[in-house]
């Protein structure tokens, strides 16, 4: 196997994975290391091109700075990486250091004391320990809902590790051929298999910072921009899963409508600012005063609703009037506003929509604000219901 034809051959494919990339980065703007990805592969790409004048130009240029290269590229994939899941690349030091001290052992074993040896356990060292930094970030810094590709990320850099392991032991006990052009069988395979991975990594990431990008368009379309809680549309999804889980688990859940009582007021008085800040100050006092179970979302305005998992009526009614002394409690509005705010209380029926369940629940919110506001108010139609239910039964 003649290797610089080996390296062509790898060369038109990372520039073609280069291409890939860069025309998703385009259609793509805002994915998170990307450009670390691709400086990855032109890294790569001038390495392979100096190794292949390996017979043809000085050792400094085809051995030692082709070396530093991949070493630098080990070096942007696990920042490419750790900005991908935006954590601090804390062991970017060592990286760098380990790279760097590579340099010395690069230039005696090519001046001082010719070994091959010697150069493959110094890449072999400094490229699975940058390996090793990728995947130990990667496993530890997943994603809760991304875990599954961070994971397969995170293996293939294992295997990276796990080859460049091998290759070093086995040029140990068996000298590698001089003739780095035209390698045997078994140096020719692991250098194959090292090209294929380099590849599988960097497309994996490219992979990876996709999936994230998706989610977090995902989140950021669920996302009230103004309160950091669910919207309407993502809350009212949620609604209609849970409501066919109750159909088929007999299960209760009560829903509440919150509405801050004269908000106006504080837009007119003090702008539109200041409400922005009452509103983000009651959407937080809500969150702190509920389940992680539970759902909380802005439903518009100066509305907020909230869904209690495995609760009946009379568990709601409680959180309801606790919550409404927690809104009532709160001293530190803009410019020392005191408010306070309506509730509206519903529990599920045995088979009803979505819309049905809010409707009841504005429809006790409604009777809230009338009677006199800062209060809970209860749904009648569920009482109705059950007394129906009740009567029908016994028919």
């Amino acid at each position: 196997m003649y290797t610089p034809w080996l390296m062509c051959a790898y060369a038109m494919a990372l520039l073609l994975v280069l291409l890939g990339i860069r025309m998703i980065g385009r259609s793509m703007p805002g994915l998170r290391g990307i450009d670390h990805l691709r400086r990855y592969i032109v890294c790569g790409l001038i390495a392979l091109v100096l190794l292949a004048l390996r017979s043809r130009a000085p050792a400094l240029f085809t051995v030692v700075t082709a070396n530093l290269l991949l070493f630098a590229g080990a070096i942007l994939l696990y920042c490419g990486a750790a900005e991908i899941l935006e954590v601090r690349p804390r062991m970017l030091p060592w990286a760098m250091g380990l790279c760097s001290a590579g340099t010395f052992p690069l230039l005696w074993f090519t001046y001082i004391h010719n070994s091959e040896v010697g150069r493959l356990e110094t890449h072999c060292v400094a490229m699975g320990t940058v390996f090793a930094m990728t995947a130990v970030t990667l496993f530890r810094r997943a994603r809760t809902t991304l875990t599954d590709p961070a994971r397969a990320c995170g293996w293939l850099m294992v295997a990276s590790v796990a080859l460049n392991a091998a290759w070093g032991a086995f040029g140990i006990v068996r000298h590698p051929n001089d003739n780095f052009l035209r390698p045997d069988a078994v140096d020719a395979a692991f250098s194959y298999f090292n090209m294929i991975l380099a590849a599988a990594n960097v497309i994996a990431l490219t992979w990876f910072t996709v999936c994230v990008h998706r989610e977090e368009l995902k989140a950021a379309a669920q996302t009230d921009s103004l309160t950091g809680l669910l919207n309407r549309g993502a809350f009212e999804e949620i609604l209609r899963r849970e409501l066919h889980r109750c159909e088929l688990g007999a299960r209760t859940m009560g829903l509440m409508l919150v509405d801050v009582d004269f908000f106006k007021r504080v837009n007119d008085s003090h702008g539109h600012l200041a409400g922005d800040d009452v509103l983000r100050r009651i959407g937080g006092a809500l969150r702190e005063g509920i389940r992680p179970s539970d759902v909380l979302a802005r439903f518009g305005g100066e509305e907020f609703v909230i869904l209690l998992r495995d609760a009946g009526q009379q568990a709601t009614v409680e959180v309801a009037e606790r919550l409404r002394g927690d809104i009532a409690a709160l001293d530190d509005l803009p410019f020392g506003v005191t408010l306070t705010a309506s509730f509206g209380v519903a529990a599920n029926l045995p088979v009803e929509t979505a819309d049905d369940f809010l409707k009841r629940a504005d429809a006790a919110l409604y009777r809230s604000k009338r009677e006199g506001r800062n209060m809970v108010r209860v749904d009648r139609g569920a009482r109705l219901h059950k007394g129906l239910h009740s009567v029908t039964h016994q028919a």
